[in-house]
């Protein structure tokens, strides 16, 4: 699939400065401000995923993650863009506090990087692109795993 990205010098501050009031929206708790800056029709593909996420089932995943990982912060590694497209390196770190997916809370560490990358309509992100290790958090929570360390 090729993406059109537009003028590449247009709106390249102002999609990274959205993402990034995205986050720290998140980082408050705050999922529904968050999810405010992506257009209803967003899906989320996930490498390693057969289809991909509604923004339904995104909002009930970051729910489930809050729920379960009380002091959860995505800290920004890198950050960039160009016309439509921004590109993002998370650091998503927390203690497991609260079940999650059939794990009881182990009260460990996680720290889990991950890529992203947003496409931009006119006013909002309409399209996301995760790649990364999706198993490294459930590696890092389970209990016969080696103190939960980054993998």
């Amino acid at each position: 699939m090729v993406i059109d990205q537009g003028d590449p010098s247009s709106s390249d501050g102002h999609h990274v400065d959205a993402i990034r009031s995205a986050v720290r929206a998140l980082n408050s708790g705050g999922v529904e401000e968050y999810l405010q800056h992506f257009d209803q029709s967003c899906l989320r593909w996930i490498s390693g995923f057969e289809s991909p996420l509604t923004l339904a089932e995104v909002s009930d995943s970051l729910r489930q993650i809050r729920g379960a990982f009380g002091t959860l912060f995505l800290a920004e590694e890198h950050l960039f863009g160009s016309g439509r497209l921004v590109c993002a390196r998370w650091r998503l770190r927390g203690v497991h506090e609260g079940e999650f997916m059939g794990y009881a809370p182990t009260h460990r560490t996680i720290d889990v990087q991950t890529c992203e990358v947003y496409e931009f309509g006119e006013e909002s992100v309409v399209a996301t692109w995760t790649y990364g290790d999706h198993m490294q958090l459930f590696r890092q929570i389970r209990a016969d795993s080696d103190q939960g360390s980054v993998q």
